[in-house]
């Protein structure tokens, strides 16, 4: 809505009605503050006081303010503004008060900013009425006296269908010279005022400006701007009119019927008068030389009685420049006078000179040059089409008809003026390149840069080069001279220019690559680029090449800063990039973690709502959930649910049962489901602040018996008769103890089996192979460089090593890689005799992959993979989540952690990846019985449990436990089969590749641990041809992974032979006798 407003100045006291009192009081007299509550409740203000405290009042733009600075030295209201929007009925006005008494006040407003109730007052008050929308104003002496107002200002509006009316007396405004109306409204002005020197503006958009004004005596300034309804002017009516500016009014006639002595401008411009009335008999007399200034003038049916010279010189000019009864004198003669130049000659700029003289005419154009009339008959510029090198004569005709008058002179050009400057930085000076628009090279040219260095060119021309010896960055000028004319240009000499800077954000170990001008002798020595945070150096940028345009340099050190500028310094010459907000903000947020762009404000834009903290948090996530261990109804989600109050929440699992909400907070939310749920897995569909996630299988009810994987280790005390799968044939009946008895070979003589039909082992047999296989002593050499789970016995050697950690979309499809090769590991290690500790920290900052993904490159590097692996001579029991492994003295326990991953969306999970070898088809003989031994071994939930491995009687045997850590909490973790590759060097072999499935987290945990195992068949009957004395070792593992860890370990089972069989076999009988005694 338009602001409304009438604004009412007043420069000196209005009206002085109390005699001037000795005393000086700091309170208003009572009939000036009943004013003041007059027009506090006339307007609705309650926010205003109603008592003397009126004066100290002041909030925003509503002011009122007093002193005693007055003509009668008493405390009065000096300033009186409202401004307001709402009206308060705080009772009506005063109906007796007929007058408003404020005797000083000199700023009087009334500012109102939208549709505004007034009391409805119905009282004698008529010397004022303002309102929100003014539809009448009327002010005369018997109702208001402003005694001393001299500006008006108002506005008016459409909002009233009634026209407004504006009544202005000498009564009311003696003083008033100065009224200005403005608005969109048609407005009727009745003006009957003597004040002198009166200036009357009507600016009304498309609307009527009704002028009716008795008297214009002393109105010096007319202006309307808009439909105008207005008398003719005399020179009777208006004597003191000095300024008549009526534009845009739709006028058909001249408004003039005979012109005011004073009047010294007529606008009436952008209306319809097609003729100025002629045949006006009291124009008369001789016509000065000043009216050689006008063209066109029809003085027929006048009483003029001679013209000027210039009329009679051009009376042929098509069309006339006078239409007269009068004829030409006897014997005339057009007497052309030209100024005498200064050097005796004219001097032209850019093929122009300026004339001056008498009876130069009124312009046009000949062939050879053209006029541009400056003031008529006395100065015309004169344009030549071709430009004299040389002082050349020119005759000029002053007009084209035959006979016209004419002039001879002569002319040079020695104007300057370019069309190009480039400053170039030329080695060892500097060169100045000008391209000329005009230029004279045979006049005594000089150039010289800043007043003091000569710019040395050999022949001057259109294309003309400068040297100077030196230039330093910044402004300079460059002045050109000639003897005549001289030009100063100014320019700003950067070198080298940096236009850009790419790729961003700026990588060690990448290329870079800087646009700009370096010039045309640049040398890769004397060239540097500098990163730098303000006044420090960052890092150098190794140049690798640079060409006028493109300097290319490597980035080796890390930074550990925001770059803010790139200095590039080109033969001594420094310049400073600063990055804009989008570079910066694509450097200090890595292109938005790879999840969206930076605007050219320095804003992350995400790819979706559900990402925040400059897309590098997606959300919600579910990182782990569980069931309570009281009530299985109800359900804890852990994970990030975002800073916003997690508003509209609504859980379903499997997307089927609602569980509502008890709790939520921007870690967790629990809720309770309406019944108890089934044993096994189950996913979370989560719903919030108008986003969603999916979190496939992260609940998981257990049966009470602990079904499925219990978590123990190859050297725990739970016995898995599934180690080994007999082919023996026969009837399964039988007691628990008599079948285990038969077959398991009554434990392989190493045990005896119980009533419930498991074994009891010696000591040091594993119950998990029911006593097959015997823990032994073996000496571990950590390896050095990587986290490599190793046993080399006799050289057969078995490998664990840490492959890629993957991130999955929703559908399993890998989103990115990590992969462990490209990088290098951080090696310590610490022992205290009986246990040994070696951490290997993997140095993601430094790549040695060419991957052209410079964003996950980046965001790789902030990504932290630890892995320790320790042994000891003694056994320990370590807490794993809510599990307690048991690992056995000389066995390897391998634990990696990693934290930080960057996710690309509030689905994606990690998959930790393993690469093995395995065999084919393998089996055991024992009491010549073929025992078949599946390489991979699922539970009852498809997650592979185990893994084995035969060759040439050595077994490797691994276990993957379905706990992970994530975010610190056990969570269900499957693992599976990825692929299977035949092997290309060997028939028997298979490359297989497992991964291990995780949640979505920031710290993930993997914790598995290995064992060197010994089958001692010194039991075995075997075929009639004696007791074998062979044996095997197996090596058991036990792979715990912590969801949200974002970790890939491999197995690479590699076996090599390095004796013959012979001596192999004899080794291992030692062995076997040594075993025995120990």
């Amino acid at each position: 809505m338009r602001m409304n407003c009438i604004i009412i100045k007043i420069i000196v006291p209005l009206l002085l009605l109390f005699s001037i009192s000795h005393a000086q009081t700091q309170t208003l007299t009572q009939p000036e503050l009943d004013s003041a509550i007059y027009l506090l409740k006339l307007y609705g203000q309650s926010a205003v006081p109603q008592d003397q405290t009126i004066c100290q009042y002041s909030v925003s733009s509503t002011k009122i303010t007093c002193d005693n600075n007055t003509s009668d030295g008493q405390y009065h209201i000096r300033q009186f503004t409202l401004q307001f929007s709402a009206f308060t009925n705080i009772g009506l006005p005063d109906p007796t008060l007929t007058s408003l008494y404020l005797p000083e006040i000199t700023t009087f407003q009334i500012i109102k900013n939208a549709n505004t109730i007034n009391a409805n007052t119905s009282v004698n008050l008529q010397t004022l009425t303002l309102e929100e929308y003014l539809k009448s104003f009327t002010i005369d002496r018997s109702t208001m006296y402003f005694p001393s107002l001299v500006t008006m200002g108002l506005y008016v509006s459409t909002s009233w269908d009634t026209p407004y009316l504006l009544n202005i007396s000498s009564e009311a405004f003696p003083k008033l010279n100065s009224i200005t109306i403005n608005g969109d409204s048609n407005v009727t002005v009745y003006y009957h005022s003597s004040a002198p020197s009166t200036s009357i503006t009507c600016t009304i958009f498309q609307k009527q400006c009704d002028l009716k004004i008795s008297s214009g005596i002393n109105i010096s300034s007319l202006t309307v701007s808009g439909i105008v309804s207005l008398d003719p002017i005399t020179a009777t009516e208006y004597p003191n009119l000095t300024s008549f500016r009526v534009t845009s009014s739709q006028l058909t006639q001249f408004p003039f019927i005979s012109y005011p002595a004073r009047l010294s401008l007529i606008d009436v411009s952008l209306n319809q008068i097609t003729s100025i009335p002629k045949n006006n008999m009291g124009f008369g007399g001789n016509l000065s030389q000043s009216y050689c200034s006008h063209r066109s003038f029809d003085i027929r049916n006048t009483s003029v009685e001679s013209v000027p010279d210039c009329f009679w010189c051009y009376f042929s000019t098509v069309p006339a420049v006078l239409v007269t009864s009068l004829t030409i004198p006897n014997g005339f003669v057009c007497d052309v006078t030209l100024d005498n130049p200064t050097l005796g000659f004219y001097v032209t700029n850019q093929s122009i000179v300026t004339i001056t003289g008498n009876n130069l005419g009124w312009g046009g154009s000949s062939p050879g040059y053209s006029f541009s009339v400056i003031k008529p008959n006395k100065i015309i510029a004169v344009s030549f089409s071709t430009t004299p090198n040389s002082l050349t004569p020119f005759t000029i005709k002053w007009a084209t008809f035959t006979n016209a008058p004419q002039s001879t002179v002569s002319v040079i050009e020695a104007g300057i003026a370019l069309y190009g400057l480039d400053s170039m930085p030329t080695y060892p000076e500097p060169t100045i390149s000008l391209n000329f628009l005009t230029f004279n090279p045979q006049l005594n040219n000089s150039m010289t840069v800043d007043g003091s260095y000569a710019c040395s060119f050999i022949t001057p021309s259109i294309q003309t080069n400068c040297t100077v010896p030196s230039l330093s960055l910044g402004p300079h000028q460059l002045n050109i001279s000639n003897p005549y004319l001289s030009r100063t240009i100014d320019f700003v000499y950067n070198y080298p220019t940096i236009n850009s800077a790419a790729p961003v954000p700026f990588v060690q170990g990448s290329d870079i690559t800087i646009k700009g001008d370096f010039g045309q002798q640049q040398q890769t020595s004397s060239s540097i680029v500098v990163f730098m945070n303000g006044d420090i150096e960052l890092s150098q940028c190794t140049v690798k090449s640079i060409s006028s345009s493109t300097i290319v340099c490597h980035l080796e050190q890390k930074l550990v800063d925001l770059v803010l500028q790139i200095r590039v310094g080109v033969n001594e010459y420094n310049s400073t990039y600063p990055l804009s907000d989008q570079e910066l903000c694509q450097q200090s947020t890595i292109n938005c973690h790879g999840n969206g762009q930076c605007n050219t404000t320095g804003l992350c834009v995400c790819n979706s709502n559900a990402f925040y903290n400059d897309c590098s948090k997606p959300y919600p996530i579910i990182s782990s959930g569980s069931y309570d261990q009281t009530n299985n109804k109800i359900v804890n989600l852990f994970g990030d649910f975002g800073p916003f109050g997690q508003l509209n929440v609504i859980i379903k699992i499997n997307n089927v049962s609602d569980c509502i909400v008890d709790s939520k907070s921007q870690q967790s939310i629990t809720c309770t489901l309406e019944q108890t749920p089934n044993y096994g897995l189950s996913s979370v569909q989560l719903h919030l602040d108008s986003l969603d996630t999916n979190a496939k299988d992260i609940l998981y009810l257990r049966q009470p018996d602990n079904g499925g994987n219990n978590g123990s280790t190859s050297g725990s005390t739970t016995t898995d008769s599934s180690t080994t799968t007999s082919t023996t044939s026969g009837s399964s009946t039988g007691t628990p103890q008599q079948q285990c008895e038969k077959q398991t070979s009554n434990c392989y003589g190493h045990g005896i089996c119980g009533v419930n039909g498991i074994c009891q082992c010696d000591k040091d047999y594993n119950p998990v192979d029911n006593c097959f296989t015997k823990f032994i002593n073996s000496t571990i050499i950590p390896n050095t460089t990587s986290p490599t789970v190793s046993f080399d016995i006799d050289g057969i050697d078995f490998q664990f090593e840490v492959v890629s950690i993957q991130e999955l979309d929703f559908d399993s499809n890998i989103v990115k890689e990590l992969f462990i090769s490209n990088y290098t590991w951080i090696v310590n290690a610490s022992t205290n005799n009986i246990t040994t500790v070696v951490d290997y920290q993997l140095n993601t900052t430094l790549s040695s992959s060419s991957s052209s993904d410079i964003v996950n490159n980046i965001l790789f590097q902030s990504v932290s993979v630890l892995s320790t692996i320790s042994f000891s001579t003694q056994s320990r029991d370590i807490q794993f989540g809510d599990q307690q492994l048991h690992i056995n003295a000389n066995s390897i326990k391998l634990s990696v952690n990693v934290t930080n991953w960057q996710y690309s969306s509030n689905l994606a999970t990690l998959r930790v990846v393993f690469r093995t070898i395995i065999i084919n088809n393998q089996t055991v003989e024992y009491d010549c019985n073929e025992k078949e031994i599946d390489p991979l071994t699922y539970d009852s939930l498809s997650s592979l449990q185990y893994l084995r491995v035969i060759k040439d009687d050595i077994q490797f045997n691994g276990r993957f436990i379905d706990v992970a850590l994530s975010d610190g909490r056990p969570t269900y973790s499957q693992t599976q089969l990825i692929s299977l590759t035949q092997s290309t060097s060997n028939e028997d072999e298979s490359i297989a590749l497992l991964g291990i499935n995780l949640p979505q987290c920031q710290s993930c945990v993997l914790d598995p641990d290995f064992s060197p195992l010994l089958i001692d068949k010194s039991n075995d009957s075997g075929c009639g041809d004696g007791q074998s004395n062979n044996w095997r070792i197996i090596v058991g593992c036990v792979v715990g992974g912590a969801g949200a860890v974002a970790i890939a370990t491999a197995s690479i089972i590699t076996y090599r032979k390095m004796k013959k069989a012979q001596n192999f076999d004899k080794s291992i009988s030692n062995k076997l006798k040594n075993a025995s005694r120990s």
